[in-house]
Parts: C-alpha cells; sequence; structure tokens
C-alpha cells in the first residue's frame, strides 16, 4: 500500500506553516470550500490517496518529472532570492516544464469526481426512461447490488488503467504540450507584498476573458495561465501572438518583482481562484480573502 500524493510534496513545502522544520513535520493549512473550515495537516499525509497511482505511474512521476522539476524550482527561488532579474532553462528543461504543468492537471483526481458525476447523471437519465425495466436488463449477478456501489467498483476497477495511460502518453510530442509552449511566454512572479499566494487542490488556473456572468465555451482560448511554484513565485503564461519557438537551445524567462498587495490580491489570488477547486492551502495573510472570494461566488 503506498501513499500517493495528488500535490506533490516538494510543491506543498514551499506553503509550509514550520519550512526550517524536518520535513516529516512541515505542516499547511487548508481551507475547505464547502464547509470554509480551516485544517491544519502535515505535508506527509496532505493530498494524498492511499494506492491512487500505479507503481508505474508513480515511478514515472517521481523519476520523470517530481526530481527534476523541484530541482528546477529550487533554482528558480534561489535567483530571485539573489536579486536576479531571469532564470535560464534548456531545451529539455523548458519543455519538462511545460509537460510537468499539463501532468498537474490530468493526474488530478477531480477527474475521477467528474466521471462519478457523469455515472450518476446517466443513471439517473436511463432511470427515469426505463424504470423498474432497468434493474431487470443487468446481468443476473448485478441484480441484487446497489448501483451506486457497482459504479463505484468499475470506476476504481479503470481508474489507474487510464492514469497509467495518460500520463505515460504526456510527452512533448503531446498537442497540449505543444499548444502551450507555442502559444504562451512565461514569465515568473516574485511576491514581495505582504499577501501570499494562495494553492488550490486542481494546481493551475486557467483565466479566460468573457463577459461578467458567463462561463467560458470550448472556442475560448486562455489570455494567461498561473502555474504555482511557492507562496512566492509563480508562473504567469501569457498568451502571445508570436509562436515561441520549440527549437531554442536555452529559455531565458523573467522574473518580475511585485511588491503591491492589490495588485497581488487581484490578479494572483482572486483571479487564481477557481470554481473547480474544492480546497486551498492559506496561511494568515491570505485566508479572509479566499473566505471572500468564494463567498461571494456562491
Amino acid at each position: 500500500m503506498s501513499i500517493d500524493h495528488i500535490i506533490p510534496r516538494f510543491v506543498l513545502k514551499g506553503y509550509a506553516l514550520n519550512p526550517s522544520a524536518e520535513a516529516k513535520e512541515q505542516e499547511i493549512r487548508i481551507l475547505n470550500r464547502k464547509t470554509q473550515n480551516i485544517s491544519v495537516k502535515k505535508i506527509k499525509e496532505a493530498y494524498a490517496i492511499e494506492d491512487f497511482n500505479s507503481k508505474q505511474t508513480e515511478r514515472l512521476l517521481c523519476e520523470e518529472y517530481e526530481t527534476k522539476v523541484a530541482r528546477i524550482f529550487q533554482r528558480i527561488n534561489k535567483r530571485a532570492e539573489d536579486n536576479e532579474n531571469h532564470v535560464v532553462l534548456s531545451n529539455d528543461e523548458y519543455k519538462l516544464l511545460f509537460r510537468f504543468f499539463v501532468i498537474m492537471w490530468r493526474r488530478n483526481d477531480i477527474h475521477i469526481d467528474k466521471s462519478r458525476i457523469l455515472l450518476k447523471d446517466i443513471h439517473n437519465s436511463m432511470r427515469v426512461i426505463l424504470g423498474d425495466n432497468l434493474q431487470k436488463m443487468l446481468k443476473p449477478e448485478y441484480r441484487d447490488l446497489d448501483i451506486n456501489q457497482l459504479m463505484e467498483e468499475e470506476l476504481n476497477k479503470h481508474m489507474k488503467d487510464l492514469y497509467d495511460k495518460i500520463i505515460d502518453q504526456t510527452d512533448e510530442n503531446d498537442p497540449t504540450v505543444k499548444k502551450t509552449i507555442l502559444h504562451y511566454k512565461p514569465i515568473i512572479i516574485y511576491n514581495k507584498s505582504n499577501i501570499n499566494f494562495t494553492l488550490h487542490n486542481t494546481y493551475g488556473t486557467t483565466i479566460y476573458m468573457v463577459k461578467q456572468g458567463t462561463m467560458p465555451n470550448d472556442i475560448d482560448i486562455p489570455f494567461r495561465i498561473i502555474e504555482p511554484i511557492s507562496n512566492k513565485l509563480c508562473f504567469s503564461l501569457m498568451l502571445t501572438s508570436e509562436k515561441v519557438s520549440l527549437e531554442e537551445k536555452v529559455y531565458k524567462i523573467e522574473i518580475k518583482i511585485i511588491e503591491d498587495d492589490n495588485d497581488i490580491k487581484e490578479h494572483f489570488i482572486e483571479e487564481y481562484i477557481t470554481g473547480q477547486a474544492t480546497s486551498f492551502v492559506v496561511d494568515g495573510t491570505n485566508a479572509e480573502i479566499v473566505k471572500a472570494k468564494i463567498s461571494a461566488e456562491k
């Protein structure tokens, strides 16, 4: 039995309440969106699910992504703290970073929750159409089982196969990875305000320009994407009219300092909060901002 983190521990450590403590003792505060209660959890247990991934996928995530991306994040943090105005990544590192962003969206348990809702909606629709005949149409071995329990068992049975496939196939030729590299230029935001960044359980946030009160549709394109690094650093990927080359030997990414509290609050906390997120990593500088934003969206 393994404990698999939906949000990698190296990311969570960037939000630790006690960063100088031993790794096994480091903690974060988590705000539940539905109840707005805040709990303190050790990082080793936070955003973790027993046997969520297969051993194959967990090894791939650790060796190919988490270890290598953690080194990139550490370098970015060091450059920012040393007051440097940029960081240079190799071609391989740059493409790895974008694969990591896509992987972080695809590895999340939000997709399993969406599948549960979809299956229940299908079942409810069939019950309306078929009534009592629905149960009779099932194979004899399934007729006495609770349909919700059956769907949950089938979902769990195939979940690991699904994640094995989509994570293994996310390489630099993946259409989503290539499209993001080509059309978005990253800058690193170094937050020197009095308000720390938050983090939610779906990790990255795509920001669309749509009319107030409307939701983005399939043809809308995000003009900005926020990808967290720590409570003081994040990537801001901006839609660019000029395609970014896939063949550069190195990529120079600007580090931009923002000190204004209102700028951080509006553009990197309130705009980062997405309706799909169900929990947020918070602290004393941002918890009330997050609460106010999610309350206003109800």
